[in-house]
């Protein structure tokens, strides 16, 4: 064969490639009202059970996290999951944390299987830990590396062993709450505001010691270097050491980073977070909190290449988005007396979650929670392309999903409030 036929026939092969992947193969998303899976309340004494487990590897472990990936380790730092157990008036309600990137469906599915009682599942969102355990082939190439279904088992056999070490270890604590400010040690990275709101919400014994604490703040966990060949939890990881099992809660994270300046490693972190929690304020009010909780179930929109790939490539930037993604997400609210967080499988911005807690009279946004859908701005921001649009999965529409659950979880939680401030999901986006 002559090289002028190689040539052709290399033409051919990659012209059918390319129309291949770019023809529409994501078919109809069908659209549908959220839907409301799940209300528990309960007053009266808090009870709270807490437990961490390590999480036993099967061998070296992709580190992922960032693209190209990086090569296998099995040193570094131990990877945990971390349980509370919240017990008030019979009704029981878990939080999970893992020392993981994201989350995926599957793998929440496999932690709460056999549970009577609702369980939360959040992320950390180190970018050094442990990869291979997520099955959607985008998340494999672009970050977390060839999928091993020992490393998600290894997950779900401590997260599942926390669980029942919490339930376990189940004691009457008075809860203290403390707000302070991360603005000393955390940036923008876009946009024009970083969420400066901490909260810390610890869980105390009546003999004084801390049993279990929640520590809610946003900010990327991306001190260790990219090309570490260890696994690294990060400051995350070193913040949760200490008395009782401490949960670090990822919030308005979407556009946040630590100031490297400021911070510029992990004992840093831990060095500015204990000085702002000592300038912090204590809240009243808040010793013997009643619970509720509700959960909903929402459609996701058709994904959205628009601003991941030139134009040529967009088709198959949707394709693969498609290939990647549920048609369906999960929302929730949990209220734990004067603190009401909304818990969302996205990483939202400061502007999104702002807006999210006007349409509900949620005091925070959780992050990474029980599975994972990418970046959440506002629709003017995605439709103007600024800020984190261009790391976004979804065009406007997501928000516009995003926003009528969340309304439907805050009024589920809590209904005698009726409509918060009397929104409606498209005031959301004022």
């Amino acid at each position: 064969m002559t090289k002028r036929r190689v040539l052709g026939v290399i033409g051919l092969l990659l012209i059918g490639a390319f129309a291949f992947a770019s023809s529409d193969r994501c078919g109809d998303w069908p659209s549908a009202p959220p839907t409301l899976t799940m209300v528990s309340r309960g007053t009266g004494a808090l009870a709270v059970g807490a437990a961490q487990v390590r999480v036993l590897l099967p061998g070296p472990v992709t580190v992922g996290g960032y693209g190209p990936l990086r090569r296998s380790s099995a040193s570094g730092d131990p990877v945990f999951a971390r349980a509370t157990l919240l017990e008030v008036g019979g009704q029981r309600l878990a939080l999970v944390s893992l020392d993981v990137l994201l989350l995926t469906r599957p793998l929440v599915t496999a932690i709460r299987a056999g549970s009577d009682f609702p369980v939360l599942v959040t992320a950390t969102h180190t970018h050094s830990s442990v990869g291979q355990y997520d099955r959607r082939l985008a998340a494999q190439v672009a970050a977390l590396g060839t999928f091993d279904e020992r490393v998600e088992q290894a997950l779900v056999t401590a997260a599942r062993a926390a669980l029942a070490g919490a339930q376990q270890q189940v004691v009457p604590v008075s809860m203290q709450v403390r707000r302070f400010e991360t603005a000393a040690f955390v940036q923008a990275r876009s946009g024009d505001a970083v969420d400066p709101r901490g909260l810390e919400l610890a869980f105390v014994k009546p003999d004084g010691a801390r049993h279990a604490r929640w520590l809610l703040l946003g900010a990327h966990p991306t001190l260790s270097p990219r090309r570490t060949a260890a696994l690294d939890t990060d400051w995350p990881g070193l913040v949760a050491q200490g008395e009782g099992v401490t949960l670090v809660l990822q919030t308005s994270v979407g556009n946040a980073s630590v100031n490297r300046a400021v911070a510029p490693d992990e004992q840093a972190v831990v060095q500015q977070l204990a000085a702002a929690l000592d300038r912090g304020a204590r809240v009243d009010g808040c010793e013997d909190p009643g619970l509720s909780f509700a959960s909903a179930q929402l459609a996701l929109p058709h994904p959205d290449g628009s601003r991941l790939a030139p134009w040529p490539f967009r088709a198959a930037a949707e394709n693969a988005l498609c290939a990647a993604e549920e048609m369906e997400a999960e929302v929730s609210m949990l209220r734990l007396g004067c603190v009401s967080l909304l818990l969302t499988p996205v990483e939202p911005t400061f502007a999104a979650a702002q807006q999210l807690e006007r349409l509900t009279g949620a005091t925070h946004v959780l992050a990474l929670s029980n599975g994972y859908v990418g970046y959440l701005e506002p629709p003017d921001v995605v439709r103007a392309r600024l800020g984190e649009a261009k790391r976004q999965w979804f065009g406007p529409e997501l928000f516009e999903s995003v926003s009528p659950a969340a309304l439907l979880v805050a009024m589920g939680s809590d209904p005698a409030q009726g409509r918060p401030d009397r929104r409606s999901p498209s005031d959301a986006g004022e």
